[in-house]
């Protein structure tokens, strides 16, 4: 059971997290807050593999609006610009979830966006050079319905992304709607799914979750429904039986408590290394929090500030905004009869050892007014703490809303994944880290999401480490099954980890620009089996960084790509048959030239 502190613990707890409660600076110049519509997913994600995540927002006008899609510029000021004549805002869609993956594992993020008013839905593939081509074939983008959102997931661990879709429905007109699931046939089409209670259960379905709540190895389904029906959990065989069918669960809280509910978060609150769930209720009503306690028990969390007061929530998220090592939460509102506050709440987790709650009063984060739909948490200027966007639709024609974490001096870590045998985007993959804050040993888990909560996604997992000075372990478990680990690696870095290969970082606490280039010493040096290897870039440039034996034969290409300017480390990880010795490694960046040594033990 989860313990409750005392009051006068309360109290003095309250009062020191509010001295430590995280501010945020409300943007309020550029494209991105100045641009308003009915606005409804926000998804942050590099579209152009620059290292700087960029922006996309859906739109639901009735009578059609286009989607925003805006370029992160990066250095100097991380300003965007809004791209405009593409395709992919051209659509004039009434559109409302959209799902960024790489379906066709060419190593770029294609989208899917899903349209109500029985609307087709759309699907742009990203031609990698920062254009996108609409695909107008296929019963998926052909199957006319009142989409909600959807959701990249690779249920048959096959290495390549199926699709599920939430369709809601009209109570006066239509009814309510089956979902749709599309399972990727590898080679650019999609085989529609038409069997089991996963597509033809009828539902006024809104958020939907691929999640591997039993810890399995397989992607199971969460279906928040609203309308006052309860919500649905799929899961999935493929463990069990090595068929990628679903069993639908009908037992416990989780499934049999009926509510008006928009949005399933799922995350590990309580950092024991399974999936909790925080469900986004709408109609004046309260949230409900259930903690996963292992092997598919839940229990139902009351007496909780995240589930104590009612309001008309619309999407929820966690993230660590403070950095301090557990995750916090954030909740939209709106479609009240008046213009409502959005929600953030502060684990105690870290200060406590308890899962227990505060609600933030100050800022105008919690502050501002209006109607607010989905949001999405992003490191955008890349400073290592989560900033976070807010899709407004009041009056369907409000601003929307970007606000900058101002930081507090806590460590902090970001990991892209990179699959080989499994999907290029990572999703499904589960990242655990481990590091020492305020002298404790703490695991913390993130899964990379093709959908973090109704119309919110990042595909980029963040980790606040608090005063840690060391990452311990880093641990990848692959939806192929693959599990690679990285050991005393840096605090404050950003990594693109690529599965069972070598691993690239990008990394650095500050805006600033360097104004040399410059080739470190290796760390650890000797070494055994890795060490990383930095280095800094004053002007963006082609970057190849190799390594050689003392013959002069190559045994490792680590970079061979146009980079971005700023602080660049990569992990070299030695493979088994390479001989213990001296080896060279050289960085060739424009008219830049280095070579250093560096020692393999065996």
């Amino acid at each position: 059971m989860i313990r409750i502190l005392s009051c006068v613990a309360l109290a003095w707890f309250g009062f020191v997290s509010s001295l430590l409660s995280q501010s945020f600076t409300k943007i309020t110049g550029g494209a991105v807050v100045t641009n308003g519509g009915a606005s409804r997913s926000v998804n942050w994600v590099d579209y152009d593999n620059d290292g700087f995540l960029d922006l996309f927002v859906s739109n639901g006008l009735r009578a059609g609006q286009d989607n925003f899609l805006y370029h992160n510029d990066g250095l100097p000021d991380f300003s965007f610009t809004r791209i405009t004549g593409a395709p992919i805002v051209s659509d004039r869609g009434k559109s409302d979830g959209s799902s960024w993956g790489d379906y066709d594992n060419d190593g770029d993020a294609d989208v899917f966006v899903v349209n109500w008013y029985n609307d087709n839905n759309m699907f742009f593939e990203n031609n990698g050079d920062g254009t996108f081509a609409r695909i107008t074939t296929g019963a998926f983008v052909n199957d006319a319905g009142l989409s909600e959102t959807c959701s990249w997931g690779d249920f048959d661990n096959d290495g390549f992304l199926d699709l599920y879709v939430s369709n809601s429905g009209d109570v006066n007109q239509t009814g309510p709607r089956p979902n749709f699931l599309y399972r990727n046939n590898g080679d650019k089409t999609f085989a529609k799914i038409t069997s089991g209670a996963l597509v033809t259960d009828l539902f006024y379905s809104r958020g939907i979750n691929w999640v591997d709540y039993d810890d399995d190895g397989d992607l199971d389904m969460f279906v928040a429904n609203e309308e006052n029906q309860a919500n649905n959990l799929y899961q999935n065989q493929l463990h069990e039986t090595g068929s990628a069918t679903f069993n639908k669960i009908t037992a416990g809280a989780l499934v049999t408590d009926r509510a008006s509910s928009w949005s399933g978060s799922w995350g590990d609150v309580d950092n024991d290394g399974d999936q909790d769930l925080l469900v986004a209720n709408w109609g004046n009503q309260n949230n409900a929090l259930y903690i996963n306690h292992g092997a598919g028990n839940f229990e139902k969390i009351a007496n909780e500030a995240v589930v104590a007061e009612p309001g008309n929530f619309a999407c929820s998220g966690w993230g660590d905004v403070d950095n301090d090592g557990d995750l916090d939460l954030f909740l939209t509102t709106a479609y009240g009869a008046t213009a409502s506050r959005n929600h953030l709440y502060k684990n105690l987790l870290m200060e406590t050892g308890i899962v227990i709650f505060e609600k933030i009063t100050e800022g105008s984060i919690v502050n501002d007014m209006g109607h607010s739909y989905g949001f999405s948490w992003g490191d955008y200027d890349n400073d290592g703490d989560l900033d976070i966007f807010v899709a407004k639709t009041l009056n369907e024609a409000e601003n929307n809303a970007l606000y900058r974490n101002d930081g507090n001096g806590n460590h902090w870590l970001k990991v892209y994944c990179f699959g080989e045998k499994s999907n290029r985007s990572g999703i499904g993959a589960k990242v655990r880290v481990k590091a020492a804050i305020a002298g404790k040993a703490v695991w913390q888990m993130r899964v990379i999401e093709g959908q973090n909560g109704y119309c919110s996604q990042n595909l980029q997992a963040h980790f606040g480490l608090g005063d840690a000075a060391t990452i311990d372990s880093i641990k990848i478990e692959w939806p192929s099954g693959q599990v690679d680990v990285l050991s005393h690696v840096p605090v404050d870095t950003s990594l693109t980890i690529r599965e069972s290969k070598i691993t690239e970082v990008q990394e650095g606490r500050s805006h600033a620009q360097p104004d040399e280039f410059e080739l470190a010493q290796n760390y650890p040096n000797p070494f055994n089996p890795s060490t990383m290897i930095r280095y800094t870039l004053a002007a963006p440039q082609a970057v190849q960084l190799t390594i050689h034996d003392t013959l002069g034969r190559q045994v490792a290409l680590l970079v061979d790509k146009h980079q971005a300017a700023g602080s660049h480390t990569v992990i070299f990880a030695a493979p088994p048959e390479l001989s213990a010795g001296i080896y060279l490694y050289t960085i060739k960046a424009g008219l830049f030239r280095e070579t250093r040594k560096l020692a393999l033990l065996k």
